[in-house]
C-alpha cells in the first residue's frame, strides 16, 4: 500500500487545502494521503472536499489538547484530481 504524508500544520487554511489537492493530483491512483493540520475548520472542510473530489476519506482523528490540537486526515485517491491552477509551495 503506497502511502504520502504530507505536513500543513504550519500552514493556514485556504493554502493548506490547496496544497491537499496539489498533492492530491501528483499521487497515482490508490494511493493513500495522510494529512496533518492544526486547521481548527478542516474537520469540516476535509471530509466536505474530499467527497466532493470522489476520495475516500478512510480516517480522520484528532490528536493533542487544547493549543496543541492536530487533525490527522487518511485520504485515499480514488479518482482523478485536477492540480489547482496557482502552485504553492
Amino acid at each position: 500500500m503506497n502511502v504520502d504524508r504530507l505536513d500543513n500544520r504550519g500552514t493556514n487554511c485556504a493554502l493548506g487545502l490547496l496544497r491537499v489537492k496539489q498533492r492530491m493530483a501528483e499521487l497515482p491512483l490508490g494511493t493513500l494521503l495522510e494529512v496533518v493540520t492544526r486547521d481548527r475548520f478542516s474537520p469540516y472542510e476535509v471530509p466536505a472536499w474530499a467527497e466532493r473530489e470522489g476520495l475516500e476519506l478512510e480516517y480522520s482523528k484528532r490528536t493533542g489538547a487544547w493549543l496543541f490540537t492536530s487533525f490527522i486526515f487518511g485520504i485515499r485517491k480514488t479518482a482523478r484530481v485536477s492540480a489547482p491552477k496557482v502552485r504553492v509551495a
